[in-house]
Formats: C-alpha cells, structure tokens, sequence
C-alpha cells in the first residue's frame, strides 16, 4: 500500500510540475521548470534549491520588465516581487548550498521583453497570478509535505503566505487596470457622442 501511495504521489508531482511548465510562459512559451527540484524533492537541499529556482524566476521576471511598465499599481507589483523574493531567496540560500539553481528564465522575460505598454502591462500581471497560481498549488500538494522538519515546514508556510499576498496584490491590480480601462473606454465613448450631438 505504501508502494502505490508513493507512485501516485511521483505521478501527481509530475503531472503538476508539466502543468507548471506549460502555462508558466507567457504568449504560449514556456520557460525553464523552475518548479522541478534540482535533485529529491524529499530532502531539505532539493526543497531548498526548488524555492530558490522560484526566487530566481520572479527576481529575472520582474527585473527584465519593471523598466518599461508605466503603471505605478503595476511597477509596485513588479518591485514588490522582486524585493520579496530576493529575500526569500537569502532565507533559503543556506539550505540550498551544493548543487544548482540555475534556470533559465530568458523564455518567458523574452516573450514579454517584445510587448510594450498596456500590452506588456496585462501580460505581466496575467503571468504573475498564474505562476503563482501554479507555485502555490505545488507547495500545498508537494513541497510542504515532502519537508521532513519544522524549521523547513515552517519556512515554507512562511513563503506560502507571502506567496498568497502576492497573488492577492496581483488579483487587486488585474482588476483596477481592467475597471481603469473599461472606465477610459466609457469616457472616449461619451465624448463621441457629446461630439456627435453638437451643431
């Protein structure tokens, strides 16, 4: 029974981290697995070096945009990610230690580097609510249970919660930029109809 217990829960965590591979990209490509484990996910390190591949993923990601975005609700998003991951990845750099955390982020920073403004804005925000969508399902399905002390579990549910605000912060902007549009829309159409009305 405990055979088949952890064969499915191998299928699960695969079958969730090609999911995250897949829609982790944004404009239909994906970039490097930064959900995969650099080595067994069941051991402190190979925790550590997967939290730190995320890390990297989100401080590149942000890094790469936050100089073209215009919005300030979005540039905050952008530097508050940053910021917040940059941190977590100092909390689980010493438990990273031996073995890589390289990822190759350029895909998805690419894919995004070719739009601009509200394009680029939306596709950045659109992103960020579903990578962390993603990371946050993996944590809770895998990663936090696969943790064998906790000090490591109480480190994880710690950057679970700063996850779960992130994507809540992500969720708050996607609807003001939507309602600011919808609104600037409703305004250009009033004014064609003012115009249309007149002498």
């Amino acid at each position: 029974m405990e055979a088949l217990k952890n064969v499915l829960k191998t299928k699960s965590r695969v079958a969730v981290l090609a999911v995250l591979a897949l829609t982790t990209g944004a404009g239909g490509r994906a970039m490097a697995d930064p959900a995969a484990p650099a080595q067994n996910p069941t051991d402190e390190a190979g925790i550590a070096r997967w939290v730190v591949a995320v890390n990297q993923a989100e401080e590149q990601t942000a890094a790469a945009v936050k100089p073209k975005l215009v919005s300030p609700a979005v540039w905050s998003l952008a530097e508050r990610i940053a910021v917040s991951h940059a941190a977590a990845d100092r909390e689980f750099g010493d438990l990273a230690a031996g073995g890589s955390t390289a990822i190759d982020a350029q895909g998805d920073a690419s894919d995004l580097s070719r739009l601009s403004g509200d394009e680029l804005e939306k596709a950045y925000v659109d992103r960020e609510i579903q990578f962390h969508e993603k990371v946050l399902a993996t944590l809770a399905s895998d990663v936090i249970p696969s943790a064998s002390s906790l000090a490591l579990q109480d480190r994880l549910i710690s950057f679970r919660t700063e996850l779960e605000s992130e994507l809540q912060h992500a969720r708050n902007v996607q609807f003001a930029e939507s309602f600011r549009k919808t609104a600037a829309q409703e305004r250009a159409e009033i004014s064609r109809e003012i115009s249309n009305d007149g002498p």
